[in-house]
């Protein structure tokens, strides 16, 4: 009797015990799936903030992202006048009523003018490979060179045995380079002993650095001289006598050294306090459209010769990012909008007007097409705009006085 007893007691117990534990077992499974729930909607909330931070980035960078554009004329009248904008509202102009301009800073000499046409008919040589000739002062060469500092080559310093053309006393290499060419003929290797200048800006990393160049002389051009029959087969649209040729090169340069120090004396001298915000929109995608359009026709003409284009991508091109692009864009058109802006309040501010026997100056002076091609390629209020400055300048030459 006891022992049952006792039998229905611990039966009693084990039934109360496993009670107890699936209670136990039912209190952690309710509170596993509690928390589970509470993960999964903290997991669902992580991902609906990333989601929304993706999407507020990708609206962000699409609202960013300057859209190229060959539309040059989009922000502008067809009376060339930029849309919507009060000039006033956006700079303050110098003074422009009493300029004076130093003759030295204009004036085209006939060193430079014998320059200019050496260069010219340098373009229009033959390169000769089995000459006895020695290289002068003038003569345009095809050269190979290899450049080391202390002994290593430098990036962009070797021609890789594709020959590149120079014109001795052009300037265009380092002081003292072409110099050191003279004298020597086709075939010579010419050690060469060069210091670049302190400011270098093609490449910092050279600043200052002597260097030697292994030069190797492929060949010397045969260049042609200017006379009556040259510019008549090859310079028609300026001249049809050398005499006539070199009158139009001095005008027109001296007109061009003219316009340029006018164009800086304006700018140095006109402050912006702000820039149009949709005009400043409209440059920076023209700006993009003409570097993609560059890269573009790079890449084809490096194709077209049957060699590897350079750069693969346009990020490559620019050697930056495109956010990174976009957003030097703006600096990039500060200038051109400044030069706007200045143009276009002289021209409100003088009254003047642009005729179309200015136009035809215009077109003739620039020896291009006709007035329909212009504005269907870049739209009529580019090509008034262009006239307004031409407009403008003109207005301010007659004022000027040149000492």
């Amino acid at each position: 009797m006891n022992d049952a007893s006792q039998n229905e007691k611990n039966s009693t117990s084990m039934s109360k015990t496993r009670k107890i534990e699936r209670k136990k077992e039912i209190k952690k499974m309710k509170r596993d799936a509690y928390l589970s729930k509470i993960i999964s909607i903290c997991l669902i909330a992580l991902v609906s903030v990333g989601f929304v931070l993706l999407i507020g980035y990708s609206v962000h960078r699409s609202i960013n992202r300057v859209r190229p554009s060959s539309d040059y004329s989009a922000k502008l009248t067809e009376e060339g006048l930029i849309k919507d904008v009060q000039v006033t509202d956006h700079l303050v102009l110098g003074d422009y009523s009493n300029i004076n301009i130093p003759l030295s800073e204009v004036e085209y000499t006939d060193e430079d003018m014998e320059k200019d046409i050496r260069e010219l008919l340098a373009e229009h040589g033959t390169l000769e490979t089995e000459t006895d000739a020695l290289i002068a002062n003038g003569d345009k060469v095809n050269i190979d060179y290899v450049g080391t500092v202390d002994g290593k080559e430098f990036e962009g310093g070797n021609t890789k045995d594709a020959g590149t053309d120079l014109v001795i006393g052009s300037e265009d290499y380092v002081d003292g380079f072409e110099e050191q060419l003279i004298g020597h003929g086709i075939g010579d290797n010419v050690t060469v002993e060069v210091t670049f200048p302190a400011d270098y800006k093609q490449n910092e990393a050279l600043a200052g650095k002597n260097a030697v160049f292994e030069v190797q002389i492929n060949g010397i051009y045969d260049i042609p001289e200017l006379t009556d029959a040259f510019v008549k087969e090859n310079l028609s649209e300026h001249a049809m006598t050398a005499k006539d040729y070199r009158e139009y090169l001095k005008r027109s340069k001296y007109e061009a050294k003219l316009d340029t120090w006018l164009e800086d004396f304006l700018m140095d001298n006109t402050t912006v306090s702000s820039y149009p915000e949709k005009y400043m929109k409209h440059l920076k995608s023209v700006k993009k459209f003409e570097d993609q359009s560059y890269f573009e026709y790079m890449n084809q003409l490096y194709t077209s010769f049957g060699s590897t284009p350079p750069y693969a991508t346009f990020e490559q091109y620019t050697g930056m990012s495109e956010k990174e692009y976009d957003a030097g864009l703006g600096k990039d058109v500060e200038d051109q909008a400044k030069m706007a802006l200045i143009f276009q309040m002289i021209y409100q501010k003088e009254g003047l007007n642009v005729t179309a026997e200015e136009f035809d100056k215009y077109l003739g002076d620039k020896a291009t097409v006709d007035y329909d091609s212009l504005v269907e390629e870049y739209g009529k209020g580019y090509v008034m705009q262009e006239l307004i400055h031409a407009r403008v300048l003109s207005f301010l030459k007659e004022r000027a006085e040149i000492k």
